[in-house]
């Protein structure tokens, strides 16, 4: 008796998927695979930076979109009207925070670009989301990509091809992070910015430019750039990079690739060691000949110290006005990936959703009261 309420449980059980996914909507013009779906490569034919970053990473999921590859299927204009977005741990799945920031980036740019660019080469597409994104937003891009053929030709191809990234970095998805955002721009010209980020002003005004991390105006953030093709910042940053991880007794600090190096470059470029020396009004952009240095307000209004300030019940009652300066708002999700967007608490964070991912927020929070 047992045994057999065991198999009429099983084939029930297994009725039940398979109407599940017969019964879905299925896009018609999106290629979806079963979680059955083979990998683009053999275990034989995997690159061997595929082999160390993805080792343990579920790459399964109900339905997975096969994404076009950059470099193969579809190339980028080497033009500065291309925005970069990356993800660089073979993530199928990508929390709705980062694709309210990929939406964010396609809405308030809509003469743009907007490239999200996967390491995973392939998305879960399970609850629709992507296909919604990809139908309202003509100018978005979700592709996969060979990074071995992104750094060839440029001047960080040694030290990718090294390993030493990965072999002495703890963070090896953040190191290539830290390069392949650089790589990117160099090659086609354009802005990049970080996944924990919400636009909320079309972007194109900015030209060259970095951005400081605090109003002490001694670091440079790499979260967020923008530089025309083959830019002189990107190739001495590129040099910078190699050079100072190489000599590094801890290359694989927090910083070596990222933050440190730009604001080397920086420096360098600005003929100084102090910021704070430099001629101009330092609540408005310092110019360096053709690069140029934003206060915080710009693309970083709050500091990293007062994230929790973006969840907070009450801080978006203002919010237009507060960031009537601002390009982008940082989440810091290193700090606050923990903390939930409750809605109704008219937060920073909530009023930005809100606004500027609609789809995404009302996607997210149609069965939930948090995002």
């Amino acid at each position: 008796m047992k045994r057999c309420l065991g198999y009429i449980l099983m084939t029930a059980m297994a009725c039940a998927m398979m109407t599940y996914y017969f019964m879905a909507p299925l896009s018609a013009d999106v290629s979806l695979r079963l979680n059955s779906i083979t990998a683009p490569f053999s275990s034989q034919e995997m690159p061997w930076w595929r082999q160390v970053l993805c080792e343990g990473i579920n790459q399964q999921g109900f339905r997975l979109t096969e994404l076009p590859w950059l470099l193969r299927d579809v190339t980028p204009n080497a033009t500065d009207d291309n925005i970069f977005l990356v993800e660089t741990a073979c993530k199928t799945t990508p929390s709705f925070r980062v694709w309210c920031a990929v939406e964010s980036w396609s809405r308030q740019n809509p003469s743009s670009q907007v490239w999200y660019v996967m390491t995973s080469l392939t998305v879960n597409d399970t609850d629709g989301l992507v296909s919604r994104l990809q139908e309202e937003y003509k100018n978005l891009r979700i592709v996969g990509a060979d990074v071995e053929k992104i750094f060839k030709g440029t001047g960080l191809n040694n030290l990718f091809s090294s390993r030493k990234w990965i072999i002495k970095a703890k963070w090896p998805p953040v190191k290539l992070s830290d390069m392949l955002r650089v790589a990117l721009v160099w090659r086609w010209g354009g802005f990049y910015t970080d996944t924990d980020t919400v636009c909320i002003k079309d972007v194109s005004p900015l030209r060259n430019i970095i951005s400081f991390s605090d109003s002490k105006l001694n670091k440079i953030s790499n979260g967020a750039f923008q530089f025309q093709q083959h830019h002189k910042f990107l190739e001495l940053l590129m040099d910078v990079q190699t050079k100072s991880f190489a000599k590094l007794q801890q290359p694989g600090s927090w910083g070596s690739l990222g933050p440190a190096a730009v604001t080397a470059v920086a420096k360098r470029m600005c003929n100084t060691t102090d910021f704070r020396k430099l001629p101009g009004d330092k609540n408005e952009p310092l110019v360096c000949g053709d690069l140029s240095l934003l206060p915080q307000k710009y693309l970083l209004p709050l500091p990293w110290t007062e994230y929790s300030r973006l969840f907070a019940k009450g801080t978006g009652e203002k919010f237009f006005s507060q960031f009537n300066s601002t390009y982008v708002i940082h989440l810091f999700s290193a700090m606050s990936r923990k903390r939930k967007l409750h809605i109704g608490d008219n937060s920073i964070y909530e009023i930005a959703a809100k606004h500027f991912c609609p789809v995404t927020f009302q996607h997210a929070t149609a069965n939930s009261d948090f995002f």
